[in-house]
């Protein structure tokens, strides 16, 4: 019985130490949406600027512009929608 009990132990400590390893890991990829979310708006502030000089759309702004899209589409996947 005392045998069992601390096979048992062992193994809630041995869950708890992979749980603690997936936390971590969790941690580290809500840190990275961060960072790439931070980036994302720094680019809309650019291209604001852009935006707000006037003028013609250069190739360049346009491809500003496709890159936002395709970056605000990446951090939309990874957040749900609300139901």
């Amino acid at each position: 019985m005392l045998d069992q009990i601390l096979l048992n132990q062992e193994k809630i400590v041995a869950t708890q130490a992979e749980l603690a390893v997936q936390v971590t890991a969790l941690t580290d990829q809500v840190g990275k949406i961060g960072a790439e979310t931070r980036t994302l708006l720094t680019r809309v502030e650019e291209l604001l600027a852009v935006i707000a000089a006037g003028g013609e759309v250069t190739p360049e702004l346009q491809a500003a512009v496709d890159g936002l899209k395709a970056q605000v589409q990446v951090v939309d996947d990874l957040v749900p929608d609300a139901v």
